[in-house]
């Protein structure tokens, strides 16, 4: 992988805004240099084998925090139902008979994907780090410690803002029509994993950014070229995890993601650097 920065460069010195079809050649060649280069260190069959093992270690402690969280769903249920509790036009109703047994899981598989969302970060880490040169490998504590607060951040930004503000989207569409929201327990809750998690997830740009722009795998140059395809990619995500086809709800969700991929070029712009060459 030593020349992956530097041959991502070199198509980066290119003119960014050509027709679609000249940018898309220029991303497909990008991702064959990387993905070539990476395969370079390790063969196919390792590099699918020490997939499986960071998976199937990811899933393990998947499971286990969501077992141990089962032991406190009713406490978990009752917390994650103070959003929508605080809209007093929505109530949340069961419809079919396995409802309230499936809810219980569903509270526990949040929480434990948050609670294990450290160790699965590692996973990954460990994962990408053969790939990288020993001095570049020291950024895994930063890493690790950075990824994990951001995921905290972007958990507790959907939980405490975006999810009140879209259930008040939806009151505030249904009222002209006159019609009293009763919602599932279930599709409640489905939305609130899907917010929750995404906002964690989306968070981890700017983090993620930082690392890679540290080691120089990624430049501000490469990431503010690439801005139009972050902000169609920010929409369509927005679009499939929003309850609504409305375009409010849409920036609501659309927003956040591009804001933070803009706080990512900064980053890169301030803290990149020249991927250094070990002899």
């Amino acid at each position: 992988m030593s020349t992956i920065a530097t041959e991502i460069r070199s198509f980066g010195a290119k003119p960014g805004w050509g027709d679609y079809g000249r940018q898309v050649r220029r991303v497909l060649v990008e991702t064959s240099i990387v993905c070539g280069a990476v395969l370079s260190e390790m063969s196919f069959l390792d590099h699918l084998e020490e997939l499986r093992k960071r998976l199937l270690r990811s899933i393990v402690a998947i499971v286990v925090a969501v077992v141990v969280c089962l032991t406190y769903a009713v406490n978990l249920i009752a917390f994650l139902r103070i959003p929508v509790d605080r809209v007093p036009d929505i109530h949340l109703v069961a419809i079919e008979a396995t409802e309230i047994f499936s809810l219980y899981f569903k509270a526990a598989f949040l929480t434990g994907v948050c609670v294990a969302a450290p160790f699965v970060l590692w996973q990954a880490w460990q994962f990408i780090s053969p790939g990288l040169y020993t001095h570049e490998r020291r950024y895994a504590g930063p890493f690790l410690i950075s990824t994990t607060a951001f995921f905290a951040m972007g958990a507790a930004f959907g939980f405490t803002v975006l999810l009140p503000l879209a259930l008040r989207m939806i009151v505030s569409l249904a009222k002209p029509l006159d019609i009293l929201v009763s919602m599932s327990t279930l599709s409640y809750f489905d939305f609130l994993t899907t917010i929750v998690l995404s906002m964690g997830i989306v968070f981890e740009i700017p983090p993620v950014i930082f690392v890679l722009s540290r080691i120089g795998l990624v430049s501000a140059r490469l990431l503010a070229r690439n801005f139009p395809y972050a902000v169609l990619v920010s929409f369509v995500v927005a679009a499939v995890i929003t309850p609504t086809t409305d375009a409010s709800s849409m920036l609501l969700v659309a927003m956040p993601m591009i804001a933070l991929y803009a706080i990512g070029i900064v980053v890169a712009l301030l803290f990149g650097r020249k991927r250094r060459v070990e002899s």
